[in-house]
């Protein structure tokens, strides 16, 4: 029996009036797609895409503009004030800036116990062993938790954080670029912390990052996000070994390669221009200003977002095209690096 997607939004937009008349910012515009229970759904794309916008609106901080967003079944946005209270227990959001997330003027325990403290429907004995155990959990141990946040690194603060956004037992955690302002080898045990709880306490994410390691290494479907739209959507294997859509071939190829210089392939592809203006995206196609691969009719016909095959959703008018292209390449792929290990010889 197939489960019913614990978040489930569709045609959603979320638009902002600017001071000049009749003009709006179209943060998020047109968005549809499901969260199955206990998966991990990272969105990727360039600042100003949209992805933090979209998951505030996950845990019902941004009201949409239109369209719905349904936890469970249920459109958090109807319901009353303390109804709405007691629910958004269940969705919780962790910020980039794990420093500018904690009160300086409180211990991390107090932190931690703070939201036990305005639940306030268990003694505060238990609330502070409560709030121990899970700073333990995340891996602070008991000699740090009566320090306050600035006697503490980056990374201890995230565990914080964690910690912190895990004490009402929620449902699914949205993490907000959570790991982008930390050293690459502290981003690491963060991310190996992430994949334990999940696996403890049966949590669902939404990864919010630029970085596609980050995505590729935590997530189970990729969500590829441009000016305020999806142009691809799949598991994470698939987006990555095959893009089919011009944009998320460009985010790949900036990727990093850990090979020898020989045996890189010169495949960078630079776009052009600026992401346009949310106020005034570009008709049809919103990627055809910087498109590589665009046409005349990219300008004229905006592309439908399709399933292309079972779990793979494309906004391309010529992902069939690069489908092709990737399967040729695959084809072609074994006798190249033969030809590259011989090089090196």
């Amino acid at each position: 029996m197939i489960a019913a997607p614990l978040v489930s939004v569709d045609k959603l937009k979320i638009h902002f009036p600017t001071k000049r008349r009749g003009r709006t910012v179209k943060a998020v515009d047109g968005v549809t797609f499901d969260i199955e229970p206990s998966t991990t759904l990272s969105i990727i794309g360039e600042s100003g895409s949209g992805k933090s916008t979209l998951g505030r609106a996950l845990v019902c901080l941004t009201r949409p503009t239109e369209g719905t967003v349904l936890h469970d079944g249920t459109d958090p946005f109807r319901l009353g004030r303390s109804a709405l209270r007691r629910h958004r227990r269940d969705y919780q959001l962790i910020f980039q800036d794990p420093h500018a997330a904690l009160d300086p003027r409180m211990t991390i325990l107090e932190s931690v116990r703070e939201p036990l403290d305005i639940v306030g429907e268990i003694p505060k004995a238990d609330r502070n062993a409560q709030a121990h155990g899970l700073l333990e959990r995340v891996g602070i141990a008991p000699a740090l938790h009566e320090r306050y946040p600035h006697q503490l690194s980056g990374g201890q603060k995230q565990r914080v954080n964690i910690a912190r956004a895990l004490t009402t037992r929620p449902k699914v955690l949205v993490c907000d670029e959570v790991v982008a302002a930390l050293d690459v080898s502290v981003q690491a045990g963060i991310l190996n912390l992430f994949a334990d709880i999940q696996r403890d306490f049966g949590l669902t994410y939404v990864f919010i990052t630029h970085d596609l390691a980050v995505a590729a290494h935590i997530s189970d479907e990729i969500a590829v996000m441009y000016l305020g739209q999806f142009v691809e959507k799949g598991l994470a294997e698939a987006v990555q070994e095959t893009p089919l859509h011009p944009y998320t071939r460009a985010l790949l190829s900036a990727e990093p390669e850990p090979l020898p210089s020989a045996m890189r392939e010169n495949n960078r592809i630079v776009l052009k221009g600026e992401v346009p203006s949310p106020i005034t995206p570009p008709a049809a196609c919103r990627f055809h200003t910087r498109c590589p691969r665009a046409q005349a009719r990219c300008s004229k016909d905006a592309p439908d977002f399709r399933q292309l095959r079972p779990g793979r959703w494309v906004a391309c008018h010529f992902a069939e095209e690069m489908l092709e292209e990737a399967g040729e390449k695959a084809q072609a792929g074994p006798a190249e690096r033969a030809g590259q290990r011989q090089a090196c010889e």
